[in-house]
């Protein structure tokens, strides 16, 4: 069985029968309670809040000893997230702890004890540059729409107006002919001549 061990910047460590192999895993799942006195009837697990999970592991190197120690060295060094496989799968682990053993009867290898602890990862919101404005850029957007806005809404009203007062100046046909005639003597306000004789006071007294 083989044992593999990844960073994402320093690469990976296989741990064959050939070159060396994982002894002993250990998981470590904790907590923390406070000290402080609960509150009878209060939620326990308000008081209590769980630690990183860890996992222990104790290897042996009979080969290549300067390249695996080179490796298991950058991953602690460089702060790096690596997963493991073995008996266990994990991922998204730090090495917070390395040590490395010599011995006199391991000249070509030695024996090491790594502790890598889980990261605890969220998830960032970001927005890309160029892809939302800023909100000075947005306050000027908003007044320019504001200003045309108004401008349209006062044209609107100016060519309302004038469209109302185009219309209250408009006479009819008919009425712009007789005032044209009245000033060329070609007034009918009356009847040139009247359909009876008039009374010229001497009819009767020559009936008499």
């Amino acid at each position: 069985m083989s044992y593999r061990l990844t960073g994402r910047k320093s690469g990976t460590v296989t741990f064959l029968p050939s070159t060396g192999t994982i002894l002993r895993e250990t998981i470590t799942r904790s907590s923390k309670m406070t000290s402080n006195a609960i509150e009878n009837g209060g939620s326990i697990e308000d008081h209590v809040s769980l630690n990183p999970e860890q996992l222990q592991l104790e290897g042996v190197v009979v080969r290549d000893h300067n390249a695996f120690q080179a490796k298991l060295e950058s991953m602690q060094r460089n702060r790096d997230l690596v997963s493991y496989t073995g008996k266990l799968r994990v991922t998204d682990y730090v090495i917070t702890n390395l040590q490395i053993k010599e011995e006199p009867s391991n000249r070509k290898g030695f024996r090491f004890t790594a502790t890598l602890q889980k990261a605890n990862l969220v998830a960032g919101q970001y927005v890309e540059i160029g892809q939302t404005e800023l909100m000075s850029q947005q306050d000027v957007q908003n007044k320019k729409t504001s200003e045309e806005g108004v401008r349209s809404s006062q044209t609107s009203s100016v060519k309302e107006t004038g469209l109302k007062t185009t219309v209250s100046q408009q006479i009819s046909q008919s009425a712009y002919t007789a005032y044209v005639d009245s000033y060329n003597g070609k007034s009918s306000s009356g009847p040139l001549q009247r359909k009876t004789q008039s009374y010229d006071g001497l009819s009767e007294r020559r009936k008499a």
